[in-house]
């Protein structure tokens, strides 16, 4: 088993509280994959605070809130995409629009999970984005041993 790093950043302790009981527990699995994933859940109230946590360990996977008090998510994500860091981002927001959602798609966002969402559509949501982690680190080691992808 391997333990995947998920920074979720909401102001609402009720949401990170929710996603944290949600991913406990919860693994991945895919028969191409050669292990299983675990989650791992640290917490940010503000985009200022994910900020700091993203340049002290950056995690595999940050969940976003877009409404957020100071900094607004879209703000990180725009600060993510120029640092050009590796992070398997979705948004989550109740205030979801196709033009946020064509933005957070454009600036690098993998998903968009509309709230109130229930625990199947956010492990949903995990597991794609654990597939595409997987896919996106199997690319890049067969990159660097000079394999060709066809």
């Amino acid at each position: 088993m391997k333990t995947l790093s998920v920074l979720v950043v909401d102001d609402e302790p009720g949401i990170r509280s929710g996603v944290r009981r949600i991913l406990e527990g919860h693994s991945v699995s895919f028969p191409f994959m050669d292990d299983d994933y675990l989650f791992e859940c640290r917490e940010a109230a503000s985009g200022e605070e994910a900020l700091v946590m993203l340049e002290e360990a950056p995690p595999e996977i940050l969940l976003l809130d877009n409404k957020l008090p100071g900094m607004n998510g879209m703000e990180v994500l725009e600060i993510i995409r120029q640092k050009n860091m590796d992070i398997m981002v979705a948004m989550i927001t109740s205030y979801a629009s196709l033009e946020i959602a064509a933005k957070a798609t454009n600036d690098g966002a993998w998903d968009f999970i509309p709230k109130p969402f229930t625990p199947a559509e956010l492990k949903s949501s995990i597991d794609l984005i654990t597939k595409q982690y997987f896919l996106k680190k199997i690319t890049r080691t067969m990159k660097e041993e000079g394999k060709k992808i066809r």
